[in-house]
């Protein structure tokens, strides 16, 4: 993941947006091999189109994210400037109006945050009956409520707000004190 914080604006660009890999199956074969892919899918999100108070008046907040292998080791300030080729290389070259960023690894989320592998999104939702895998939100304890993107209903910020929408709504049944 990369965070870059950007002078002026991006003409064409939307709050979110994916620049998709040439050879889809080739980005998939790499990433299984345990490599980033050379020619990747990159997703950017820039909130400040639609609420231009998240950057200072006039610039943007880019948030753009590739996938990476489970547990690989990388340079963040390495990746980071190539990403950031990558993206220059489909029309978007935000190098010359940067001004700052930061990384966040792999190797960083599984340190910081103890998410195995570094996964972002929690557990792997690969393959059809991935998402019937997941643990419910009712612990084995009582008492014990799971919520976040390895539980159900799965990974990313509408579907974990959902999830705590839905433990919510149990311990309030449950009648579960603090």
């Amino acid at each position: 993941m990369l965070t870059v914080a950007v002078r002026g604006r991006t003409p064409d660009v939307g709050h979110r947006n994916v620049w998709f890999a040439g050879d889809p199956r080739a980005e998939f074969a790499e990433r299984e091999a345990g490599r980033m892919a050379g020619d990747p899918t990159i997703y950017a999100c820039v909130s400040a189109v639609t609420d231009p108070s998240q950057a200072p008046v006039g610039d943007e907040n880019w948030f753009l994210l590739l996938n990476a292998p489970a547990g690989v080791e990388l340079d963040g300030e390495l990746e980071g400037r190539v990403l950031l080729e990558q993206l220059a290389a489909r029309g978007v070259d935000l190098r010359p109006r940067i001004v700052g960023t930061s990384t966040l690894t792999p190797g960083d989320m599984a340190a910081r945050y103890r998410a195995p592998g570094g996964a972002i999104y929690g557990t792997s939702s690969n393959g059809r009956r991935a998402a019937f895998l997941r643990p419910g939100n009712r612990g084995a304890v009582r008492g014990l409520y799971l919520v976040g993107g390895s539980s159900h209903p799965g990974g990313g910020l509408p579907l974990v707000a959902m999830g705590a929408r839905i433990v919510a709504d149990m311990v309030a049944a449950d009648g579960v004190r603090p």
